[in-house]
């Protein structure tokens, strides 16, 4: 994954069309696959999944709708 230029701490993997986002724990446990996820850019996207614990927050993965 590499960083999205402009956006801290968001990265993108082009090879799967994903995303990743720190978010912090309260934000994640809401939040469960397919939800409705607003994009880095405004964009409509839907959870993936989550991922590990990083910088003090929750890895959120994302892609768009």
């Amino acid at each position: 994954m590499r960083p999205v230029e402009g956006h801290d701490h968001v990265w993108v993997c082009q090879r799967h069309s994903i995303f990743a986002r720190l978010v912090d724990e309260e934000t994640a446990s809401t939040l469960e696959r397919g939800d409705a996820y607003p994009m880095h850019d405004g964009g409509d996207g839907l959870v993936v999944r989550h991922g590990d614990e990083r910088q003090g927050g929750i890895i959120l993965y994302y892609r768009a709708a």
